[in-house]
């Protein structure tokens, strides 16, 4: 039986989780593969620093000890950041091995490269783990909706966002008790910003957008905000109208990309998604409506997309080729917004007059008001276009974009792929 090297970029959350994954899993992985496996190495930043034992892997912070004179076959990076990671990368695509990445800033920024740069070798580079945690969304898209044009997307990819969310509203908790939580469970890194602001999420879309349409968006035109602003209040008075607010990725084939909160009704597919998981729901002109849900925050997760990464490498034989950009026509884009807003404000400014000059403009789908200890709010859920003047606009706190689902009209047949 032939022998697979396997070196492991990194020990930190998603290394350790990789490292027991394959360890606990040794003997099934063989079974699978018809070979040995070895990690033949682990590569730390800082040998000082406390870490789980790794009996009998040797483990040095010296990347070329890490590579060692006889190449390993496959290298798992789980190093984060841009760099030393896309260096790492190229040197051991270099070498000749196969690479593994779940490090979804570095690919949406250089993914195209370490691709190329793979191909040229001879070799592959695969970043499943990128997108989605535990759910196999892009070989999903790549293997399974080949024939179908991907006409928009509406995800849920970050499962911080969406655990701070889904907690605040089940239990009255404060943003910040929420993600102090979030925090406590690994869920969080202590640095928060790229998920709470939405810089994850968007790194995510940008990879999806790539492996899609063959291209990205413009980066400095997509909108990109997060759930710092989000009130419990505004939670609250929501769901007495069957709204939740998610924090999600809005992708059509026309490359609009938005990442934002995002209220959903009831009948939305993405209005369960709860706790860390993450979902993608897909409009495809052929197969209608796909929804995939799963895990998408913790070690476990990602670790389990990096396995089944890794079982790729030796069980689909060959790389995927690049996906064709879209036509010129198709990139054009199409000014398509939003048309039913919640409007959440003081309940002493919507008054019958401004309530009724609104209406003027479209249609007051529902109402509600409630009192709080320091205030009291009402919200509106509006559809059609926004006054352009001050005189027929209530003055508001928050404007939120909702989702409607067509599909609690019979128009559309949606099928749901959850990942246990």
């Amino acid at each position: 039986m032939n022998e697979i090297k396997i070196a492991l970029l990194g020990l930190g959350t998603v290394g350790t989780g990789v490292y027991s994954s394959i360890v606990e899993r040794k003997g099934a992985l063989e079974e699978l593969l018809g070979k040995h496996l070895r990690l033949s190495s682990i590569l730390i930043k800082d040998p000082s620093k406390s870490r789980p034992t790794v009996g009998g892997v040797p483990v040095t912070s010296d990347f070329e000890k890490a590579i060692g004179e006889e190449a390993p076959d496959v290298v798992i990076e789980a190093i984060g950041g841009i760099e030393p990671a896309r260096t790492y990368i190229i040197q051991s695509l270099e070498a000749g091995c196969h690479v593994i990445s779940a490090n979804k800033d570095l690919i949406a920024r250089h993914g195209e490269e370490l691709s190329e740069r793979a191909a040229e070798k001879g070799v592959r580079f695969i970043y499943e783990a990128s997108v989605g945690g535990g759910i196999p969304i892009l070989r999903t898209l790549r293997e399974l909706l080949r024939i179908n044009r991907i006409q928009h997307v509406e995800a849920i990819l970050n499962g911080t966002s969406n655990f701070i969310l889904s907690h605040m509203r089940t239990t009255g908790s404060s943003f910040e008790e929420a993600l102090k939580l979030a925090q406590q469970k690994g869920y969080a890194e202590p640095d928060p910003t790229n998920d709470v602001e939405g810089l994850d999420a968007f790194y995510k879309a940008m990879v999806l957008s790539k492996w899609i349409y063959g291209v990205q968006p413009s980066w400095e035109e997509v909108q990109v905000e997060g759930i710092g602003n989000v009130l419990l209040e505004e939670i609250q008075l929501a769901e007495q109208i069957g709204l939740r607010v998610k924090h999600l990725v809005l992708l059509n084939e026309s490359l609009n990309l938005e990442v934002k909160p995002v209220f959903v009704d009831s009948d939305h597919s993405l209005y369960g998604v709860e706790g860390v998981d993450n979902a993608v729901r897909i409009q495809t002109d052929l197969l209608g409506c796909l929804t995939l849900q799963g895990p998408g925050a913790g070690a476990e997760a990602t670790a389990s997309a990096i396995v089944e990464d890794f079982l790729s490498i030796y069980e689909t034989g060959e790389a995927y080729r690049d996906k064709p950009a879209v036509s010129a026509v198709t990139q054009k884009k199409q000014e398509q917004g939003d048309r039913t807003y919640l409007l959440i404000g003081d309940k002493v400014d919507f008054t019958k007059d401004r309530v009724a000059s609104l209406e003027k403009h479209g249609t007051i789908l529902d109402r509600t008001s409630l009192r709080f200890s320091h205030a009291s709010l009402a919200a509106l859920l509006y559809d059609g276009p926004l006054p352009s003047t001050q005189d027929d606009f209530i003055p508001v706190n928050s404007i939120y974009p909702v989702r409607l689902s067509k599909s609690s009209s019979g128009t559309e047949r949606e099928k749901v792929l959850v990942a246990e």
